[in-house]
Order: C-alpha cells, then structure tokens, then sequence
C-alpha cells in the first residue's frame, strides 16, 4: 500500500477522512471526487471549492431510479451554486451510489439522517457559517427530518413525498409506467423492491413511517418549499409548513424529470434557477466572503470493504487521457504488488458510472475481492467526465467514445490493453464492441447491446475529422456506414407513410429477408461486427433478455449459429433481465452469471502460466 494511500484510509483524527490538499485544482472541472465521513463507512461526493465563500450547501439526494434521473440536474445545481460563491457538496448516502456498503448495512433511515449530518459537519470544517441544504424527493423528506440540531439557515424542499408510504407506492406506479415488474414483497425477494433497489424489509418499514412534520427547529430556518401542482398531496404539505418564514414556488417539470426512465429525463431549468436565485437571495445577504480552508491531506482514496479472506477493497479516483475521462478504479489493497486481470465498465445509456441501478458498484467490489481491478468510467459528456469543446453533453454514442474506449483501456492496463475485459450494457456494448474491433481485445461482454444504428457522424451536418475516421475506419461503423442511406428512410423528413412502411418491414420481415438485405449490405447487420471478432479470436459473451435475443435472431439466425458453433461467441438468455436492468432478479442473476464466468475464464487465464508469460512478452515454451 502506498504512503499516500496509508494516510487517507488509517489513523485520522476522530475517525474521519480529512479534506483533500487542493480541491480547487480539479483540472479545470471546479469540483474535486471525495471520501469523508467515517473510515470504517466512508461516503463518497463531490466538493466544489470557491477560493472565497459566503456559505455552503449540502444537497441531499432521491433515492432509486429517482436518483439516477436527478444525476445531471444536482451536477448543473452543485456548479451553479458554487459560480455563486458557495461552497457545495453533493453526497450518495451509506449503500447506494459510489459510497461504502449495501442497503443491507443501512439501518432504518437513522443511518442516513446520520450522513446528512455528517456532511454539513465537513462542509463547515471549510470554514463557512451558513449552511443551507437542499432536498429532493424523498431526499427533501430526510432533510427536513434531519433539519433538527444541525445548525441549518436556510432548507429547500423540492418536491417533497408527504409521506414514505406514499413514496413506496409511487415507485409501483413508475415501475409500471416504465414497464418494468413493479416492485413488491414477496417470500423469493429479501426485501421490498422498488425500481433500481432493493430495500431490507426493516428499512422498508422505516421509510414508510417518515413524513414531512413540522418541528420548532425547521419552522426557525428559511424555507423554500417547491411543489407540484398536479398533486393533491402538495396542498396538504403547504398546510403543514404554514409560517412566515415559507417562500412557495412550482416544481415544474416534474412528469418529464422524475415521473420517466432516467435515460429521458429532462433538465429541470427552470427550477434549478429558481433554487439558486432564492438561496443566494437568503444565504448571501450582508456575509462577508470567508477564506475556504484546505487540509493537508488526500482523500481520493478510500477503503469501501473491510477484509474479506484477508483483502480489504480500496476504491480511488482517477482522471484519464487528454480529455480527463472520470473514473473509479475498484482493487484489493495489494494491488500495487499482486498483478491482476483488469475489468472495464462503460455507461449504460445516459447513467453514470455506478451502472444501472448501482449494478457496476456491486460487481466491482465483488470482484476485486477475487483480485481483479475493476474501473467503472464515464466516457465524454456522460456522467461526471467533461464534454469536449464544441460537443454537446448527454450524447449517448458521441463519435469520440471509441477513442475514449482506447484510452481506458490502455489506462487500466498499459502493458496489456487487448487483455481488459470491455463491458456494456445497451449503448455501452456498443461501444465495447466498437473498442474490441480496435484494440484487438481478447473479450468483451455485452449486455442487451444495443449495435444497429447510424454513425454519428453520418447525422451531423458539416466535415467530419479526418482523425476520427480513421480511428474508427476498423470498427463496427465501416458497414454501418455504408448503409446508413437506407436507416435514414426513417429520418424525419421522410413522408408518414413511408415511415410507417419502414416500422412495419423491421416488426415483420422474416429471417431469410434480413439475411438478404445483410448480404446485399443494404441494411446494418449486428451479427456481421461479432463475426469478425469471432474469426480473430476474440472471446465475445452476448447476455441478453428474451426480447433481445428474439431481435437478433429474427434477423441474423443462421449468422448466429454459426458464432455459437466458432467456440468464440456465446449467447446467453436470461428470462428475468429487463433491458435496463432496474429490475432486482434480472440483475441479481446477471451478477451471478458474469462472476462465475469471470472466476472460470478471466481469473484462470489470467493465472495461467501460458498467459502470464504472452502478457510479460517472455517465450511461452
């Protein structure tokens, strides 16, 4: 273990994980990945340090698929905030996101109420005296209740559940309305289920017993209470928060922000101005600006899992490439002196690197306790890595990615890239296909990939890079992209009808009609990029939900047999999986799947001396 590490996981004062050197040099990003709280449960957030402060703002988070949608729009609140001379903190609470432990360590919500505590005690260890913190969903609720003996000004309520009961039974209604399997109780679930988690029966209980109250302490700050107008529910919580120190205002935007899938969530704007008008309004007023202090030591790095068979799991930030890609490696403590197997995790969509539904959390501390190192990354404009000059953020298959996949790659491992492991879920297959094609990778495993579409850069107006072209003349795109005239029949410029011809000829063209239009390459064959990965050599695992796999097989049947039969393509259908993933069964047997691959292929392979010899570059006798 390095020394650098040594100090920011050991022996801190009071148990805590101090405040990193120099936040504020974050590479130009004005916001530095930290741990705090706790050694023994270090929780994991994002510090933005102005180099003087009028105050500082802990935002509390939703929880579930809630937070996922609400990813970008705390990012854009958090920067807006800090523009505003604020120094801000935007946190994931014990057992979800990117801080240590499972729900199954969360006990009743005591624990959370804890962490919210805990954050405004190290926001204030920054040396601001005003502190506001800003709530949402059932986040709103937790701060409110959390509100009493922390030494709070000033509390916003953003469209908060009026109670946890409610809440519950709200997440069966967007399960439905996302159609995924609603969440429930039943005796195969050890919990109660709501879209994206999996929640201990005792927490459960605990959350339905919460409910917006009024208390002298919170009717004492200043409030901002932002409401739904749609809601009956949202009129019985202004009658409870009924004082002059209440400002009122509308949480529009709602059904496009919360009630959806977080891949189509729209930016509240609106609402995020508002916030930030109102706070620097009540929170500014006649402070004098204070010095931010820093102290001397790191805290990117953290022990998230205590020794398991004598390893414990530490978890590091790091920066990638020129772009300076965002990620979180994930390795036992020896890592430095233990070679290992490497493992890479792309974006699903628009979710960040934690995976859908904290699934590339949980698997990669599974499996760094196997001894593999695990980096989950968010390639340009996803996430919480920057988008390039001139591109737009939130592009699920931005024309740069393959070069992002080739940097990582080569960051986890630089003497051996075509050795990491690439792993995708829907757009994030894609592009670990994509990546594969180009590093000549030994394996990539694909979830419900998503692979026929039209290259970027074929729906973008103007020249394209010459030295994009070329990175990406090898890849998946080179047929895609002859055919792209044929996908555009679809664009919209093309007449109703003629689009609903197209509609109709994908749901009912028969096997052999696909085949012909493949061979003839007059439209984008999925099977075609796995082909010539299989006739390299490369070890490829398709996991798919039934849906899927029947849209491949309609098209690409006999293709697909003859990758099972090439012994280097495996397709694996798994009946529980949704293609998101939200749903608690499909992705507890995925997880169960891939590790035991992982254990039987990479760990082996990696062990074996053949191929420890090949990836040393010595002779393999």
């Amino acid at each position: 273990m390095s020394t650098a590490l040594k100090r920011a996981v050991g022996g801190q004062d009071e148990g805590r994980v101090p405040i990193a050197e120099d936040l504020r040099e974050s590479e130009g990003l004005n916001a530095a990945p930290i741990w705090f709280g706790p050694t023994e449960r270090p929780l994991f957030g994002w510090l933005r340090l102005p180099d003087e402060a009028v105050a500082g703002v802990v935002l509390c988070r939703p929880i579930g698929l809630e937070a996922l949608s609400a990813h970008r729009a705390y990012r854009c609140l958090a920067e807006q905030l800090a523009d505003k001379g604020m120094v801000t903190l935007q946190f994931d609470y014990t057992g979800t996101g990117d801080s240590a432990g499972d729900p199954a360590d969360v006990v009743g919500t005591g624990t959370w109420l804890s962490d919210i505590g805990t954050a405004i005690d190290f926001v204030r260890e920054t040396g601001v005296s005003r502190i506001g913190v800003i709530g949402l969903r059932l986040g709103a609720t937790l701060a409110m209740n959390a509100a009493t003996g922390n030494d709070i000004e000033a509390l916003v309520l953003w469209d908060p559940c009026e109670t946890g009961r409610g809440f519950l039974r709200e997440q069966h209604m967007l399960a439905a309305s996302i159609g995924i399997a609603p969440g429930a109780e039943s005796a195969s679930v050890e919990g109660f289920e709501i879209p994206g988690l999996l929640l201990p029966r005792d927490l459960a209980e605990a959350i339905r017993a919460l409910r917006v109250e009024e208390s002298a302490d919170v009717l004492a700050l200043r409030l901002l209470l932002l409401t739904r107008p749609d809601r009956p529910s949202s009129a019985n919580i202004q009658k409870q928060l009924s004082t002059q120190n209440v400002d009122y205002g509308d949480a529009v935007g709602q059904d496009q922000f919360i009630d959806v899938e977080p891949g189509v969530a729209v930016l509240p704007e609106r609402v995020i101005t508002a916030i930030v008008s109102w706070l620097s309004r009540v929170l500014d007023g006649a402070a004098v600006p204070t010095r931010v202090r820093a102290q001397p030591e790191p805290s990117q790095t953290a022990i998230v899992a205590r020794p398991i068979a004598g390893r414990s799991i530490v978890e590091r930030t790091v920066r990638i490439g020129a772009d300076k890609l965002f990620g979180i490696v994930t390795e036992p403590h020896d890592a430095e002196i233990v070679p290992m197997p490497a493992v890479v995790f792309m974006n699903a969509g628009l979710l960040p690197h934690s995976g859908p539904a904290r699934l590339w959390v949980e698997m990669a501390r599974r499996w760094a306790e196997l001894g593999v190192r695990v980096l989950r990354v968010d390639l340009g404009g996803l996430g919480d890595s920057p988008t390039r000059p001139g591109r737009r953020p939130d592009v699920i298959y931005p024309v740069e990615a393959i070069e992002d996949v080739v940097d990582v790659a080569r960051f986890i491992a630089p003497e051996d890239p075509a050795g990491a492991v690439l792993v995708g879920l829907c757009s994030g297959g894609y592009h670990a296909l994509e990546g594969a094609l180009l590093l000549d990778s030994r394996r990539a495993w694909l979830v419900n990939p998503g692979l026929s579409l039209v290259p970027p850069e074929m729906t973008e107006s103007g020249v394209v890079d010459s030295r994009r072209q070329a990175v990406r003349h090898n890849s998946l795109t080179r047929h895609l992209r002859a055919n792209a005239r044929v996908k555009h029949l679809s664009g919209a410029t093309t007449p109703t009808v003629a689009r609903w011809a197209l509609g109709k000829l994908r749901l009912h063209m028969p096997a052999a009609g696909w085949w012909l239009l493949s061979e003839l390459r007059l439209f984008p064959s999925s099977a075609r990029a796995l082909t010539t990965l299989a006739h390299r050599g490369t070890e490829l695992l398709v996991v798919c939900g039934e849906p899927e796999f029947a849209h491949f097989a309609t098209r690409s049947r006999g293709t697909l047999r003859r990758l099972e039969r090439s012994g280097h393509c495996h397709f694996e259908v798994i009946k529980s999986m949704d293609h998101s993933l939200f749903n608690f069964a499909g992705r507890s047997e995925l997880m169960d799947f891939l590790t035991a691959e992982l254990v039987d292929k990479v760990v082996a392979d990696f062990t074996h001396p053949g191929e420890r010899a090949r990836i040393e570059g010595s002779p393999t006798g």
